[in-house]
């Protein structure tokens, strides 16, 4: 078999990047041990939250994606259930209030429409949030989708332009000569390809070693409670300042005195369609283990109801526990690998990946191409490991 180029990973990063390759005209084919959006992509929210992204290139291609977004479904001729109900980003204490207040100040001069409200305005737009959080952020650009009705349209459209997608076959190795890309090996067959797109997410690291490159990326796991169906209750997307500040600065978790802080426990929360709440999180280095723990369970349960006392008569039905594929300097990886030509990267996006899906595959079709990309990506390329 042959292939314009390999895709590997089918979580929404590899659909997006094998969708946009095949609308370009090319004739990919997209590689997935298991199934589509069946690991990290299925065991997360849907957040397009954009207050929640860094300052610079990771929120400029944030707001991008969201445009993209806004016309996704029509384009890939599948409702993945995008909305924009804006979000809020609730503030505890005065310490949180200082970090928010320097986000918010950077987050503005890039062009966002972010705003500080008080308890007031903030019980107007959630009547459910607790009296005893004094503000929030608030800003209309924030939305949500499905997740793996985002990773199964994108993929099934790809297919319908020509990618070949080949689920249940695991990638076993990379053949390189003369520093070129020449062929993927799978435990089915051998892929004649010039071009190799490595989107595996936490497996990334893995399918470097196979080109003889160390790619920094390790799991961080994530738990979500998913409460019974319940009447339409939350109007937003929910998080707060403390899950802005542990993403954004990791080691400020060293420093903190509330065990549920130690824990990396912040508030993450939205409502389905279906009725049901959907709330976390937790950031925590505990290799490929995807148990669930019940001290961890307990704390965001109980972390939740600061903010919203009425969940204690909510019944929680499930959990689950994904891998966000964290990167070592918390911005992902996106461009070619100059040691070998032919590769590229992209992956390491953590907990943005639903975000920046559309924007990330567009940038690595262009690129794959040689065209122009929207953004200049140098800050996201893989050299910036190799100084």
């Amino acid at each position: 078999m042959k292939a314009d180029a390999v895709v590997i990973g089918g979580g929404i990063i590899g659909c997006a990047a094998a969708y946009y390759l095949a609308r370009s005209g090319l004739r990919p084919a997209l590689i997935e041990r298991r199934g589509i959006g069946e690991e990290t992509s299925c065991a997360c929210d849907g957040f397009i939250m954009l207050q929640t992204k860094k300052p610079g290139l990771p929120l400029r291609m944030a707001m991008s994606s969201a445009r993209i977004y806004e016309r996704l479904s029509q384009e890939l001729g599948y409702d993945i259930q995008y909305r924009r109900p804006g979000g809020l980003v609730l503030i505890e204490t005065q310490e949180m209030k200082e970090i928010m207040e320097g986000v918010v100040d950077r987050q503005t001069k890039e062009g966002m429409d972010v705003e500080f409200i008080g308890n007031a305005k903030l019980k107007s737009l959630e009547p459910l949030v607790s009296e005893k959080i004094p503000a929030a952020v608030y800003s209309p650009m924030d939305g949500d989708v499905s997740p793996i009705y985002t990773t199964r349209a994108l993929a099934k459209r790809a297919a319908e332009l020509g990618c070949e997608i080949c689920t249940g076959s695991a990638v076993t190795g990379i053949r390189v000569q003369d520093g070129e890309v020449r062929a993927v090996v799978t435990d089915k067959e051998t892929i004649e390809t010039g071009t190799v797109i490595n989107c595996a997410g936490v497996w990334a690291p893995e399918i470097g070693e196979m080109m003889g490159i160390h790619i920094p990326i390790r799991p961080r796991r994530g738990h979500i409670l998913v409460s019974e169906a319940v009447a339409p209750a939350l109007r937003h997307e929910i998080t707060d300042a403390r899950y802005i500040a542990i993403k954004h600065d990791p080691s400020i978790l060293e420093k903190a005195t509330d065990p549920t802080f130690r824990q990396g426990i912040s508030l993450s929360m939205e409502q389905t369609e279906n009725g049901n709440f959907l709330i976390g999180s937790a950031r925590e280095f505990a290799g490929f283990d995807t148990d669930c723990r019940f001290d961890i369970l307990k704390g965001i349960s109980e972390y939740s109801t600061r903010f919203f006392p009425a969940l204690r008569n909510v019944n929680m039905i499930r959990s689950f526990v994904g891998m966000r594929p964290y990167c070592e300097d918390g911005v992902p990886i996106i461009g070619p690998v100059s040691r070998v030509h032919g590769a590229f990267i992209a992956a390491g996006h953590e907990g943005d990946g639903i975000a920046l899906a559309p924007i990330t595959g567009r940038t690595v079709a262009e690129m794959v191409l040689g065209r122009e990309t929207e953004f200049d990506m140098t800050s996201f390329s893989f050299d910036r490991f190799l100084k």
